[in-house]
């Protein structure tokens, strides 16, 4: 198998009921993908009995997701961090805090000579304020891009992660919608 392409984020704003079932909201396309990088963090627990491993544990604990985007407008940075616009200019504030949301993309790969295309999404994201680096234009442009970080959590029943594949992306399109309640056009 191998990843050859990345599309498609979408992300929604998450609730979670008294009894922890989660909703999304409307998805939203926060600019076009750059890049994606998960990494996570997992409990590791060791019992040694009479001189030998008797039980271990390796379970997920956190994580981070830095995705890279296009394109950064001030609807998606109002949104994904807890800002307020007003006629299009954001207004930070220290108060402010981000709300929870779903997050997913679309990895497009190679699979025996066959495209495949994956589905992954995170149930519990947060995201962070990021740094902000310019640069004046030398003799020749260099294209500058924005990376914004958050932190994977799970849901009250554990779950943190979906995953599925599908042999046509009009399947996987439809999969990832199908996780919010409705598409932006």
């Amino acid at each position: 198998m191998a990843k050859i392409g990345l599309d498609n984020f979408l992300y929604g704003l998450l609730t979670e009921a008294a009894d922890g079932t989660p909703t999304y909201g409307v998805a939203k396309k926060p600019g076009k993908a750059i890049s994606c990088n998960v990494s996570i963090s997992n409990n590791s627990a060791t019992l040694y009995a009479d001189n030998v491993l008797a039980e271990s544990d390796t379970s997920f604990q956190s994580g981070t997701v830095t995705i890279g985007l296009d394109e950064y407008d001030v609807e998606t940075q109002a949104t994904l961090l807890g800002h307020e616009t007003d006629n299009g200019v954001i207004i930070r504030n220290s108060n402010d805090a981000a709300p929870y949301v779903g997050l997913g993309r679309i990895v497009t790969k190679m699979v025996n000579g066959a495209y495949k295309y994956k589905v992954e999404f995170l149930s519990k994201v947060k995201f962070s304020e990021p740094s902000q680096e310019d640069s004046t234009k030398g003799e020749s442009v260099e294209f500058g891009t924005v990376e914004i970080e958050g932190t994977i959590a799970s849901l009250a029943d554990g779950t943190w992660s979906k995953a599925q594949t599908f042999d046509t992306r009009t399947e996987a399109v439809t999969y990832l919608e199908s996780l919010f309640t409705a598409p932006t056009p």
